[in-house]
């Protein structure tokens, strides 16, 4: 029997993007899947092709149209989480703006099947690799996690995932356990993708990485968050946020119930910087 996948994507003044990323949801090998979607009040041209597609496509895509504005891609995401039917077996969440390579569902989701014979019940987490590309989809760097000098090993870890996150949204994919306990992202949460991880080996559950880069990762002027690359002016640019950045992962650690100091936190995420040269 087919795995039911519901992906959600949160938009918000995504109209020069929006069609190419659908588009390539459209093209997937993998079709045993259902988008919906949530815009955060678009003053352009995105609700008016959401609502075209889904008019051409109506057992495929759904427009969640409540008049909610949730303020930002953290409280967006959370919305559709809590205002999706539980018909699913698996969840993936979608930005606006990049494009999916054709066997993205298929190979996540074969590394979820394939997670879950050792883990039977468990939470579980898939997250993989992705192309960084500029806004022409031309190829920046095959690897975000290279190109940001990410290590995936991270993900296995609460502690270093607490201090520095190494899965992106977009390539995520939760099964149900993992669901039913994380949809309630709370404020304190810096990024859903970030969160979810972290609930996940909080509570005894597994994180699998896929090292195949499935998505064009498109990095243009309006991204929320994008992949930046790793050198020294990026850090020198880091340096004036360096307290602001250190509150908010101690305060998000402590709520998920991480016993860390804030000198801890500091020590560890200077330790991370300085491993990238």
């Amino acid at each position: 029997m087919m795995k039911k996948v519901y992906i959600l994507m949160a938009t918000y003044n995504g109209e020069k993007f929006l069609s190419e990323q659908i588009d390539s949801l459209l093209s997937q090998t993998y079709q045993g899947w259902k988008l919906f979607i949530h815009d955060d009040g678009s003053n352009d041209n995105t609700v008016e092709i959401i609502k075209a597609y889904a008019e051409k496509y109506p057992n495929k895509i759904f427009y969640l149209d409540d008049g909610v504005r949730c303020g930002g891609a953290k409280e967006n995401f959370t919305h559709l989480l809590n205002n999706i039917d539980n018909k699913f077996d698996y969840v993936m969440f979608c930005d606006q703006d990049d494009v999916w390579l054709q066997d993205k569902i298929e190979i996540t989701l074969n590394k979820m099947l394939e997670t879950e014979k050792d883990n039977i019940n468990k939470p579980i987490l898939i997250h993989t690799d992705l192309k960084v590309v500029d806004e022409e989809l031309k190829i920046i760097h095959n690897s975000m996690f290279e190109y940001q000098k990410l290590d995936a090993l991270h993900s296995k870890d609460i502690r270093k995932l607490a201090i520095e996150n190494c899965i992106t949204g977009c390539t995520v994919m939760l099964n149900k356990e993992l669901f039913c306990i994380s949809k309630d992202i709370p404020k304190e949460a810096i990024m859903h993708d970030w969160w979810i991880g972290l609930v996940c080996l909080k509570n005894s559950g597994r994180i699998g990485h896929e090292s195949t880069s499935t998505i064009l990762y498109r990095q243009h002027s309006i991204n929320s968050v994008g992949a930046k690359k790793i050198d020294f002016l990026y850090y020198a640019k880091k340096i004036m946020d360096a307290k602001k950045i250190m509150d908010a992962i101690y305060t998000q650690s402590n709520k998920i119930g991480l016993d860390m100091n804030f000198l801890e936190v500091v020590l560890l995420k200077l330790k991370f910087i300085v491993s990238k040269f």
